[in-house]
């Protein structure tokens, strides 16, 4: 299993921790799936990569597979 880590401030999920600015680990998509993040304070570094949402909660992932309900944005 891959290591998964959401950004505090914003919420964004990511599998790279060096694109968040305030990362803590996570174990899994049920630790944060289902509670949107604040999308207006997302890091810097990942608006480029962050590539899916979630249709149900508006949680933000640079993959598809990181969040349950995903669509594309860009």
């Amino acid at each position: 299993m891959r290591d998964l880590y959401e950004c505090e401030k914003c919420g964004v999920v990511t599998d790279d921790r060096s694109h968040l600015c305030s990362p803590r680990s996570v174990e899994s998509m049920n630790d944060y799936c289902g509670s949107a993040g604040d999308k207006s304070q997302m890091c810097d570094s990942i608006r480029e990569n962050a590539e899916y949402t979630c249709v149900t909660c508006g949680r933000t992932a640079e993959k598809a597979d990181m969040v349950c309900n995903s669509i594309k944005i860009h």
